[in-house]
């Protein structure tokens, strides 16, 4: 059953979702073509454009996806949403999952797509491409990274994956929570509170974790303020800190390793699972409609 849900789910979303899409492709295509004819402003223009519809259509996306959730399980479609002979926390895991594939779908379109206008724009010689073969190879050395590139391309999907998760998680609890029989009486207005609320008390925590976990990446700089390397330490933020106020290294210009904290990635993923499992049950136990 839960694949029928997921399909159904695939099959309603698709209605819209990827016609977001074309509208990019279709801006990054005409850029791409004004850019061979030399057609000056229209090309800056549609580069303009390109960028911004980037942006709105993980936006797009992303509304989408939580409007559809709020409408199905908490509005008037929920009494016949709630009548399917299913577990009740199959309907969110059914909805996150195609919500977190169309999200990260909406990611890859808008990397490719700038991608595409990077070496239509700027890789028009080899001078230029081996400039930002360059570019990359400096950045990789300057953080201690040139042996380890596959480690750094893992951690970087792995931080898109957890922010996606994360930010689906915290809009399903604050759906969730804010649309309990007590919340009624605030209509949308209850998930929206519950969202701020929850927003901020994460914010709360998450600077706390970053000051206070001793995990960090330590910044080696020169005494002329470059950066000279940067490695994983187990000593918190917050110490180095001090530390750095203390002696005033930073105003007097000297050389001083500035660290880092990280602790909240470690974090990050734990929130995402709980939320949403705390979600699940939630659906299962006190589901009420209005």
């Amino acid at each position: 059953m839960f694949g029928k849900l997921v399909k159904h789910e695939f099959r309603a979303t698709a209605r819209i979702i990827p016609f977001v899409y074309l509208v990019t492709i279709f801006l990054a295509v005409v850029h791409i073509i004004t850019t061979r004819f030399n057609l000056g402003v229209v090309s800056k223009i549609s580069l303009v454009l390109m960028v911004i519809m980037c942006v709105v259509q993980v936006a797009v996306t992303f509304i989408l996806l939580i409007w559809r959730y709020y409408k199905n399980n908490y509005s008037s479609e929920a009494y016949l949403t709630h009548t399917l002979p299913v577990h009740p926390s199959l309907l969110l895991w059914s909805k996150y999952l195609v919500a977190f594939i169309w999200s990260l779908l909406s990611i890859l379109v808008g990397i490719a797509v700038v991608g595409a206008i990077v070496l239509t724009d700027l890789v028009k010689t080899a001078d230029k491409l081996g400039t930002i073969s360059q570019g990359y190879r400096t950045i990789l050395m300057e953080t201690g990274m040139t042996n380890h590139q596959t480690a750094l391309w893992l951690i970087i999907i792995g931080l898109v994956v957890v922010t996606i998760s994360l930010a689906l998680a915290e809009m399903y609890f604050a759906i969730t929570v804010g649309s309990l029989s007590k919340m009624h009486s605030l209509g949308i207005g209850g998930p929206i509170l519950i969202y701020f609320a929850e927003y901020t008390a994460l914010q709360i925590i998450n600077i706390i974790v970053v000051l206070f976990i001793p995990l960090g990446v330590r910044i080696s700089t020169a005494a002329d303020g470059s950066l000279t390397g940067a490695k994983m330490v187990f000593q918190n933020m917050y110490s180095n800190l001090t530390s750095i106020t203390q002696t005033g290294a930073l105003a007097a210009g000297q050389g001083e390793d500035l660290i880092i904290g990280i602790g909240q990635y470690i974090l990050l993923p734990l929130v995402a699972i709980g939320l949403l499992f705390w979600t699940a049950r939630i659906i299962t136990r006190r589901t009420s409609l209005k």
